[in-house]
């Protein structure tokens, strides 16, 4: 049985699923982020909090601004307590 191999990013030959969705310069930065976490893992050295930080940073998708809540011109009804 033939093991299949994992598509690759063709600048940085690191797996695609690794990128996301990000594109440009943000991708490359992101790649390289990854390349020197590898190194840094493989040589057995700590990771250094603000390149993990980095990497999700990079990672994250951008929020859509929503459109702001209109609010209600209406007045609130005062609510009093019944009596039974």
């Amino acid at each position: 049985m033939v093991k299949r191999t994992v598509p690759k990013d063709k600048k940085s030959g690191l797996p695609k699923k690794y990128l996301g969705s990000t594109t440009g310069a943000k991708r490359a930065e992101l790649a390289r982020v990854l390349k020197r976490i590898k190194e840094l893992a493989k040589a057995g050295k700590t990771i250094p909090r603000s390149l993990l930080k980095r990497r999700i940073e990079l990672g994250r998708k951008k929020k859509k601004k929503s459109p702001a809540k209109k609010k209600s011109t209406r007045a609130k009804k005062k609510t009093t307590k019944r009596r039974y």
